[in-house]
């Protein structure tokens, strides 16, 4: 790339316009969440669900946690291992601070908007003295990727004979739209470098190129493998939450079916109208059981312990935030504003082009 990624994308502080947007667009879907489950309140039979939730087995619901609590470190895996691939490594940045701050923003994605806790990694890492641009694009690629995974994975899974996978007749619709959207994304992927040349060349564009060849860089990169094997992993790990729980219901789900009802609820959830998919994935659970011969109130339950056990699984990450200091030391925090991609000597060395200068306004 001509210019550095840091230069490309502007991460400045939002201004008073900006802001009152962003709070009408959680505002909106704080709306739309208290919709769906307004229809739900006149849909379903309280007393049902209160009932079914005292027959629950909480041991499946206990295992089901922890499951979600061990997936805390592989996200944060994950994403070190984006952000070394963006030549971004530095001794102030371990694996262990990168799970620590994963950790808290998955909690404040359960107790605010998805974006918030996405918002909150980049926030924290900037904190250790990196550039909040390069923060932000390392969060971005990492949050793109798990959700090009959750399309790629239901796609497949989709393939797959089950008693789940009509979709209420919606199947091929799904699969047409999961398809054209690995299409496109495959085709933005390998049309990269001519992105950069072809969009650089308008400011209000720069920021999709400069994405997209991160991302390239990322994934063809000798860590794309590992990246992409942990994001697997990571929601092979869901699909046994959605298992686990639906044996806390007397829900004797086979695999395929488990798999089938991970892909609806997170493909869901990646619909940004609601906080965090609750509502609509309530929603979706119920018409998809419903339509084979499960109550709402018990579909709704199911759906609700999927949200509350992520919940519940997201609270190391509160203690983390309370107890842990994430402020960088002044004399660290000079080296590790320089831009990411011309970090890659140590403090002190020279690189062949001369002494290690400091970094300049973008």
């Amino acid at each position: 790339m001509s210019t550095s990624v840091a230069s490309d994308l502007d991460t400045t502080r939002p201004s008073r316009g900006g802001a009152t947007k962003k709070l009408a667009i959680v505002a909106v879907k704080l709306l739309v969440t208290a919709t769906c489950f307004w229809y739900l309140s006149r849909q379903v039979d309280t007393g049902q669900v209160l009932s079914a939730v005292r027959v629950l087995d909480f041991r499946w619901a206990a295992f089901a946690t922890v499951v979600v609590m061990l997936q805390i470190p592989l996200v944060g895996l994950r994403w070190c291992a984006i952000v070394d691939e963006l030549a971004a490594h530095s001794k102030r940045i371990t694996p262990t601070i990168m799970v620590a701050v994963t950790a808290i923003g998955m909690f404040f994605a359960q107790v605010l908007p998805s974006l918030a806790g996405e918002g909150v990694r980049a926030w924290l890492l900037a904190r250790r003295g990196y550039d909040w641009r390069n923060a932000v694009i390392s969060v971005v690629i990492d949050r793109g990727i798990g959700a090009a995974l959750v399309i790629a994975l239901g796609f497949v899974i989709l393939l797959f004979p089950s008693s789940l996978t009509a979709l209420g007749g919606y199947r091929e619709v799904v699969l047409v739209m999961y398809g054209c959207l690995l299409l496109a994304g495959g085709l933005g992927l390998l049309l990269a470098p001519q992105m950069d040349t072809l969009l650089g060349r308008w400011p209000y564009f720069r920021w999709l190129a400069t994405l997209a060849a991160a991302a390239r860089r990322v994934l063809v990169g000798p860590r794309g493998a590992v990246i992409l094997a942990l994001g697997c992993f990571i929601h092979a790990l869901t699909i046994v939450v959605v298992w686990a729980l639906g044996r806390a219901q007397g829900f004797m789900l086979p695999a395929t079916d488990a798999a089938v009802l991970f892909t609806v609820m997170i493909g869901v959830a990646l619909v940004p109208i609601s906080i965090s998919g609750w509502g609509l994935r309530e929603l979706a659970v119920i018409s998809l059981l419903g339509n084979h011969g499960i109550a709402p109130e018990r579909a709704l339950l199911f759906s609700l312990c999927f949200g509350f056990v992520y919940a519940v699984g997201s609270l190391p990450g509160a203690l983390i935030w309370l107890l842990y200091s994430f402020a960088p030391s002044s004399r660290a925090a000079q080296h590790d504003a320089l831009p990411l991609t011309n970090r890659k000597t140590q403090p002190g060395q020279r690189t062949s082009a001369g002494p290690r200068r400091a970094p300049t306004a973008s």
